[in-house]
């Protein structure tokens, strides 16, 4: 007891100090929303400074913060102020916080509004002593290598035609170091920027002692930072390098924010799974090719490299023979019928033989890496009782199979959760009227215990009640597109509520057929008034038409669903055409296999993954406190089965099932300029 006394003395010094500076954070918070940053031109949002309460709370004790923020809310001014007081108190820790992300548009936003801001604004006020220094961390395709800049050049030179002489210049400039190269602050095309950008580049280039990007990558894991900005994918891959024993991808962290953190999950199930393409080792092949011309083992690297290929394509022929029909034509189940397995070992057995042909000269150890990750993909199916597999079809001939550990919650519980470092994840969309079990279970963070963890939910401040309404049909069929009475409603729908609206609409499909069909039908003479626009995979530039349209229609899938700000009057009318429930696929499958019943895993998994999406959809509608706009379910379901979870999920605003009050709605709500 005596012994003990010290220890005791210690710990009893170390709770009132943690006391004292937690009491000090919190009047800290009240001071700079409530004085500093409305002098700055901020409103006060009662939502946001009992978010950034909860956040200082969960930093200073080492735990796991998850916030539900609404649209308006302001999540990223309470993490970045709740993180800088949490590194004001610990001066000690000099652990940069990683704020992680899942798009570039959000970087952007807080390194070039966020951050610059809340510096000037605490620095001047004497809030901290010193400027808050970051750096932001974009994924590779996002940077320029000097080495294929200037091959890339090279051969612009050689055409020398009067349309690249701009191209020309600007290449020039950036491998003479007279501008950036962050591709990003480049006036360039995508197809210029995947020929010249680092993803592809080898780390034996003849510029590497030069590269920038290099240098950027040294200085960010050593200077003194306060916050780095990344990308879900990054967190992740620095993760599994260190598990792979090998080098680290970003410094220790002191404090892990996921904003966006609704899209972890998408960028886990990426970077935790394994593809393995049928071309994959034809690309291997014409390496070996090359290499084995100056080897003296020649004949026997030829010999290896024709068994290669062989079996390669024995495999995937008898993987598309095996495949069952469960999902879809693009991804079918994987069956590893004896015959499977026997190529799969042969093949691994000839990638180990290729690879220690080319282990001894130091040339070609990048050769012998490839190719050992060749064979650590095919040990991976060999041991596919570990992971969910299946094979895409990508393409007229090639496809490939993919696999997914089946314990990717528990994985990221022990890489992630499993720590003493303190974390933030945020979204407008984590969970459902307040519950967070949907997202805890399938991150894993529903394995750690419960004083592990703060949650809190925050309700959008927006006027829902007075500037939204909900339209529910009464008279739609049940969907189904091969049925042409289902189809006709829904064309007569869509018809009279852009009429309703004059335009201004944004139309979100679950499916691109039915949305071109759609699209094909309200293409023809007279069927719209105002200008019709299709954004299909990836077609950015219908989505720029339709901003610039000012009273178009917009027509999108899943990919406009989030991540796009319309604000304004561009969109006062976002019909929802089908309940985004997800398709089938194989993860869905082995997930529906972990329940007793259909019901359960209905209620567990289906309706809560439905939901977040269509609150995620939903949320594209008011983006500003002065927006206005009806929201539109043309699924029977949404008035019938599911109404109840749907009104509980979604922001609390009038529902009707009469057309005419959309007309109404939007003329009281709008000005005469809208109409014209």
């Amino acid at each position: 007891q005596c012994n003990a006394a010290p220890y005791q003395f210690a710990a009893r010094q170390g709770s009132e100090r943690l006391t004292a500076s937690l009491e000090r954070a919190h009047r800290e918070v009240e001071h700079i929303f409530r004085n500093l940053l409305p002098q700055g031109g901020l409103s006060v949002r009662e939502g946001q400074v009992a978010l950034c309460h909860t956040m200082v709370d969960a930093l200073f004790q080492n735990k796991i913060a998850l916030c539900d923020a609404g649209v308006g809310i302001g999540k990223t001014y309470a993490y970045l102020t709740a993180a800088v007081l949490l590194k004001k108190h610990r001066p000690f820790d000099r652990r940069p916080v990683v704020v992680s992300t899942s798009t570039v548009a959000l970087q952007e936003a807080i390194t070039r509004e966020y951050l610059p801001f809340l510096s000037r604004i605490l620095l001047e006020n004497q809030v901290i002593a010193e400027p808050i220094r970051f750096a932001v961390r974009k994924g590779k395709a996002h940077y320029a290598c000097f080495d294929r800049v200037r091959n890339y050049l090279s051969s612009l030179r050689h055409n020398d035609r009067p349309e690249d002489w701009e191209l020309m210049e600007t290449l020039t400039a950036l491998v003479a170091g007279n501008s950036t190269f962050d591709l990003d602050a480049l006036t360039l095309t995508n197809y210029v920027k995947e020929r010249i950008c680092v993803e592809r580049c080898h780390y034996h280039c003849n510029l590497s002692a030069l590269c920038p990007y290099r240098s950027f990558l040294r200085r960010t894991r050593t200077a003194g930072y306060d916050f780095q900005i990344v990308n879900h994918n990054l967190v992740l891959a620095d993760i599994l390098s260190q598990k792979g024993g090998r080098s680290r991808l970003l410094p220790p962290s002191g404090l892990m924010v996921f904003d966006e953190a609704h899209k972890l999950l998408d960028a886990a199930r990426k970077m935790y799974g394994m593809v393995f393409c049928s071309t994959e080792l034809e690309q291997v092949a014409a390496s070996v090719c090359r290499a084995a011309v100056s080897s003296t083992d020649k004949k026997e690297i030829l010999h290896l490299r024709g068994e290669m290929l062989r079996l390669n394509t024995l495999l995937f022929e008898t993987l598309k023979q095996e495949a069952g029909a469960k999902y879809d034509k693009t991804s079918q189940a994987v069956r590893f019928t004896p015959a499977v397995t026997r190529i799969l070992r042969a093949l691994a057995v000839v990638l180990g033989r290729l690879s220690s042909c080319f282990q001894t000269a130091k040339r070609y150890t990048l050769l012998a890496s490839r190719i050992d990750q060749k064979q650590e993909k095919l040990m991976v199916l060999l041991e596919h009782a570990q992971s969910i597999c299946w094979l895409e079809h990508t393409g007229v001939t090639s496809c490939q199979v993919c696999a997914l550990p089946k314990e990717l919650d528990y994985l990221l519980y022990e890489d992630i959760w499993n720590s003493d470092i303190p974390c933030v994840l945020t979204s407008a969309t984590l969970s459902i009227g307040g519950d967070f079990s949907h997202f805890m279970h399938q991150t894993g963070i529903d394995l750690l215990e419960q004083n592990r963890l703060l949650m809190t939910s925050k309700a959008s401040p927006f006027d829902y009640e007075n500037h939204a309404l909900l339209y529910l049909p009464d008279c739609m069929p049940f969907p189904d597109t091969k049925n042409s009475v289902y189809m006709t409603a829904v064309l007569k729908q869509l018809t009279e509520l852009i009429r309703q609206s004059h335009g201004h609409t944004l139309v979100l499909f679950t499916s691109y057929r039915m949305m071109e069909i759609v699209y094909q039908e309200l293409s023809k003479p007279q069927a719209v008034d105002y200008p019709l626009f299709c954004m299909g995979r990836g077609r950015l530039a219908a989505l720029s038409a339709f901003r610039k349209s000012g009273n178009g229609v917009l027509l999108a899938s899943d990919s406009a669903g989030e991540g796009i700000d319309l604000a304004g009057d561009i969109l006062s009318s976002l019909v929802v055409v089908k309940l985004p429930f997800p398709m089938p696929d194989p993860v869905s499958e082995y997930e529906r296999s972990l329940h007793d019943d259909f019901h359960s895993y209905l209620s567990e998994n289906i309706v809560p993954s439905m939901l977040i999406k269509l609150r995620q959809w939903i949320g594209r509608g008011i983006r500003r406190e002065t927006d206005t706009c009806v929201f539109s379910i043309l699924d029977s379901r949404a008035r019938g089965r599911y109404r109840s979870d749907i009104l509980d999920a979604l922001p609390d605003m009038p529902v009707t099932d009469r057309i005419d009050d959309v007309g109404r709605f939007l003329l009281e709500k709008k000005s005469d300029a809208y109409f014209q």
